[in-house]
């Protein structure tokens, strides 16, 4: 290719590609509170930052070490802690996330099985299921309005005979919560 039809080339590819002001804005949320178990809570906000991070839709940044109550906010829409939030933390919404305690639902079914030494004992298998409620609050930051809020269930399932040696069950759904709430965020930003 010489090297004047690639020049031609690319002036054709810069006419037709949209000019980068025409491309929409990602939403960008900010977390400024979070409510539950540490560990769950811990899980839940790196899942939630992950999947948000992989769709590529929502930009989330983490503003809970500023001290700021989402609260505070919804009520003051034009108060101190506001205006902080607009001037540090700039978003186009502020999200507080509420864990409730997980609920755990566990049936065993008891039947006698032989060991390989030829001795009759009882044998107990267990299904769990769990189910961790998340609720996200989103209030529009430029207007302070409360948006109606996502609230989203993560499930585990599992099975077990013995001692229970594998991570949490409870961490599980909870991460199931946060993708989840990963999937429905962008739609609930926009309302």
């Amino acid at each position: 290719m010489n090297a004047s039809r690639a020049v031609v080339l690319a002036l054709a590819g810069a006419l037709l590609a949209p000019p980068a002001s025409a491309e929409k804005q990602k939403p960008r949320a900010v977390l400024v509170e979070a409510d539950g178990d540490e560990e769950a809570l811990s899980a839940f906000v790196a899942r939630l930052e992950s999947e948000l991070s992989d769709r590529g839709k929502v930009t989330l940044s983490d503003a809970r070490l500023a001290g700021i109550s989402l609260g505070a906010v919804v009520a003051e829409p034009d108060g101190e802690a506001a205006r902080v939030l607009r001037a540090e933390w700039a978003g186009t919404s502020w999200i507080g996330v509420s864990l409730a305690p997980c609920r755990v639902d566990v049936s065993r079914m008891t039947y006698r099985d032989t060991s390989s030494e030829g001795y009759a004992y009882d044998r107990v298998v267990e299904s769990v299921r769990v189910d961790c409620p998340a609720t996200l609050r989103i209030v529009d930051a430029a207007t302070g309005k409360e948006k109606k809020p996502l609230e989203v269930t993560g499930t585990a399932n599992y099975r077990r005979s013995g001692p229970d040696d594998e991570e949490s069950p409870q961490l599980e759904a909870t991460r199931d919560a946060a993708e989840k709430a990963a999937k429905r965020l962008p739609s609930a930003l926009g309302r």
